[in-house]
């Protein structure tokens, strides 16, 4: 993806979010949705971290007093952005998943009428 169309996706799962504070309509919630994100973004970002990890011990530069599986540069940065990104395409699908009742989940946790 180029960085302008992820700047997009971001800005559009973040104009959509705020919107919900002014919609009513039984859908996803802003609580709701903000909730699922940062739990997403948390999840995903663990997902994220180990990946393109260069240790010291690989390099051979260690630096004393640490220890040498301890990564030369984390790239926290571009892991947070990468995360970001990642999330808001995950939350932009539950959002129109849910708000459009692509699956109707009120069959999956109401329990059903006894009809007498």
């Amino acid at each position: 993806m180029t960085r302008t169309l992820q700047i997009l996706v971001v800005a559009l799962a973040a104009a959509i979010l705020v919107s919900q504070l002014f919609i009513r309509n039984g859908g996803v919630g802003f609580v709701n949705g903000l909730v699922v994100y940062l739990i997403g973004w948390w999840t995903v970002l663990f997902a994220v971290l180990p990946l393109q990890i260069t240790g010291q011990h690989e390099t051979g530069e260690i630096v004393a007093g640490s220890e040498p599986g301890a990564p030369v540069d984390p790239g926290l940065k571009r892991k947070a952005w990468l995360t970001s990104v990642v999330m808001a395409c995950l939350w932009l699908v539950y959002f129109v998943v849910f708000e459009f009742g692509l699956i109707p989940v009120g069959q999956f946790f109401l329990p059903n009428p006894v009809s007498g």
